[in-house]
Order: C-alpha cells, then sequence, then structure tokens
C-alpha cells in the first residue's frame, strides 16, 4: 500500500511541476506580447515624427526648361547639393524641355509659392517675349530669387581675316553697308540681339547670317566660311584659347576673368553694347519675402564653395550672386531692351 500510494503521488508532484512550468512560459509569452505591442506603438511614433519632419523640409524641384547637358542644367545640377545640405531637404533637378523654355516657366509660374518648386532660367528668358506671343507676362511670372552667373557674349573672329581689332570691323562695316556678315545661333537669339546692339551704337550695317546653334556659327566662322560672330564666352573660349579665333571684344560690363585681356565694348567706347547668358534661380510668383531671402542665403553660400566655384569655371561662366532686387531689375531692364530692338527691327512674333 505504501508503495502504492507513493507511486500515485509522484505523478501528482510531477503534473503540478509541468503545471509551474506552463505557467512561466505562459507569463513569458505574455511579456513579449506586451513588449511587441510597445513597439509597435513607438515605431508607429516614430514614424509620425519622422512625417511631420519630412513635411517641415519638402523635397525641391528646380525645373529646367530644356533638355539635359546645356549650361543652364549643369549649373543646376552643381548646386542642388550645397543648396539641400543648407535648406535641409533634397535638391531634385527636373528637365521639362520645349517652346524655347516657355512651357516649363508657365508650369511653374502656376505652382504653389512654399519654394518646393523652383526653376532655373538663361538669359533667353528675357528675349523670348519680344520673338513669341506667350500666355503669361514675363515681368510677373516668376519670382526673382538669385541671379548666379553669367557668360559674356563676344565678338570673335577669324584668325586669318585682316581685322585685329573692333575700329577695323566698324571702319570695313561703314564702307560697305551691309555686305559684312556674321554668325548668331538664330533669329532673336542673344548673340543675334548683341549684333543689332552693335550695329546700333556704331552706326553700321552687318549682314546676318542666322545659323541653328551657337556651335554651328562658330564652326562656320573656324572653316572661313563667314569672318565673324557674336559668340558665348563658354562656347568660343576652347576655340579662342587654342588660337583658332581671336576675340576682339567682350558685351559685359567688366572683364571676364576667362579671358582679361580682352576689352569690353565699354572700354572701346560702345557701352551699350552689352549682352550676357546669364542664369539665375526662380520661383513661381508671388512668393514670401522670407523665403525667398532664405533660398538666396543658401544660393549665395553654394557658390562659395571651392567645389563649386571649380565647376563653374570648368563650364565657362562667371559667377554673379546677386539677390532678388538686382535680379528683378535685370528681366524688366531687359525686357524692354529687347522688345524695342525687337520693333525696331520689324522682327515679328511668332
Amino acid at each position: 500500500m505504501t508503495t502504492i500510494k507513493s507511486i500515485s503521488r509522484q505523478p501528482r508532484r510531477a503534473a503540478g511541476r509541468w503545471r509551474l512550468r506552463n505557467k512561466t512560459i505562459t507569463t513569458r509569452r505574455g511579456e513579449m506580447r506586451m513588449l511587441k505591442k510597445m513597439s509597435a506603438a513607438l515605431l508607429a511614433l516614430a514614424i509620425g515624427v519622422s512625417s511631420t519632419a519630412a513635411q517641415d523640409s519638402a523635397p525641391i524641384r528646380i525645373v529646367i526648361g530644356f533638355a539635359a547637358g546645356g549650361v543652364t542644367d549643369i549649373l543646376a545640377r552643381v548646386l542642388s547639393d550645397e543648396m539641400g545640405k543648407r535648406l535641409n531637404t533634397t535638391v531634385i533637378v527636373e528637365n521639362r524641355p520645349g517652346g524655347a523654355g516657355s512651357i516649363a516657366v508657365q508650369q511653374v509660374s502656376r505652382a504653389k509659392p512654399d519654394g518646393t518648386t523652383l526653376i532655373m532660367i538663361p538669359g533667353t528668358y528675357t528675349i523670348v517675349p519680344a520673338i513669341r506671343t506667350l500666355d503669361f507676362d514675363t515681368k510677373t511670372a516668376l519670382t526673382p530669387i538669385s541671379l548666379i552667373a553669367s557668360a559674356p557674349s563676344m565678338l570673335a573672329v577669324a584668325k586669318n581675316t585682316k581685322y585685329t581689332n573692333v575700329k577695323e570691323v566698324i571702319a570695313d562695316a561703314a564702307a560697305r553697308p551691309g555686305e559684312i556678315p556674321y554668325g548668331s545661333s538664330g533669329v532673336g537669339s542673344t548673340s543675334h540681339f548683341m549684333g543689332i546692339l552693335f550695329e546700333r551704337e556704331a552706326k553700321v550695317k552687318l549682314n546676318h547670317i542666322p545659323f541653328k546653334s551657337s556651335g554651328e556659327s562658330l564652326q562656320a566662322v573656324l572653316g572661313g566660311h563667314i569672318p565673324m560672330s557674336f559668340s558665348a564666352v563658354n562656347s568660343a573660349l576652347s576655340a579662342v584659347q587654342a588660337g583658332e579665333v581671336r576675340a576682339l571684344a567682350m558685351g559685359s560690363a567688366k572683364r571676364s576673368s576667362f579671358l582679361p585681356d580682352v576689352p569690353t565694348f565699354g572700354e572701346l567706347g560702345l557701352p551699350k553694347v552689352l549682352s550676357e547668358t546669364w542664369i539665375g534661380l526662380c520661383g513661381p510668383a508671388d512668393m514670401p519675402a522670407t523665403l525667398v531671402q532664405k533660398i538666396n542665403a543658401a544660393v549665395m553660400e553654394a557658390v562659395k564653395m571651392p567645389e563649386t566655384q571649380k565647376r563653374l569655371q570648368e563650364i565657362g561662366v562667371d559667377v554673379l550672386a546677386e539677390g532678388p532686387e538686382q535680379f528683378k531689375k535685370t528681366i524688366n531692364d531687359e525686357v524692354d531692351l529687347y522688345e524695342s530692338l525687337a520693333r525696331s527691327m520689324n522682327l515679328a512674333r511668332q
């Protein structure tokens, strides 16, 4: 009987121990479930905080109204990283070519003026209204932020021509009105209007030969097909440095850092022959002044960086680094100038 009782107690004790262990396991599982719930709650809170932070520094798009690879596009990409660091966000460059840049301008002008949609524009922005009918007012469609860089136009002549200075060009043109050809990158281009300015100020008449691009115009000079062209420094710099063409004068207020030995037209007695292919950053119409100043400050700091300076030198542009007030004045003055020139030349809007 004693043996039987001992045997009968042992299973109960074993069962008791199992129940205790089972209870411990159940408790630990419950704790784990609780920890998982707490972790999930903390994660959800973190995601919420992160989303709020992302909204405070939403990505910025810089729209380019031309295909990738041009100077305007390259400049935007050079500045995007440095701007992003200073504005604590990501800056994305987006190309929307068409309509000589006017399609992109129209889209950006209608965007929300919160600083998340910007546009990089070239100097041709002020020429387009003189030769095209637009659906927006060039002076008010955008908010100027920063006038960043420029590539002045210059008078370049073939190395084998008889012209060694501007005075000789003027004398020959005066003796043969309308006979001496010059190349440009097309009717209504910056280089075309520079030719018009030169004719007006020097009181001579040249023979305008439009090409499809500044590259084609310069090739015509290099090939000896035309004696000269008005070209942007960044387009003709390598040819000048190689001695293939001669630069006679710069269409800028001061000498170019790339060709410091070449005088400006102003130094030669033609101060109104000014033509620079500038590049600037704008936003939609009616951007708040405080936001404009914030973005402008980021751009001004970005262009001072040694790496940025190096890249700008490589693409052949001089740093301007001017603020919104000066940029706005430049736009307004040039729109008036080019419309006046277009009327004087009877250039019909397309």
